[in-house]
């Protein structure tokens, strides 16, 4: 992953145009992308895969979590 951050407008978009969930990957770059996934409107992002930025230790696993919920 580059850490750009999740295009946060074009994967909501995906999730409120089909219906299947939708899991956002690539490009995340802080706990702060997993909180805007989890509260734009429409339809919910399902969840989302941390490459980089974790084994680069920008984002902590647990502090991931907890923005999850």
């Amino acid at each position: 992953g580059l850490k750009t951050g999740v295009n946060i407008d074009l994967t909501g978009a995906l999730a409120d145009a089909v219906s299947i969930p939708i899991i956002a990957s690539g490009g995340l770059k802080s706990v702060g992308d997993i909180k805007a996934l989890r509260e734009r409107a429409g339809t919910p992002i399902e969840g989302a895969i941390l490459g980089r930025a974790l084994y680069d230790g920008d984002i902590v696993p647990t502090e991931a979590l907890h923005a999850a919920r």
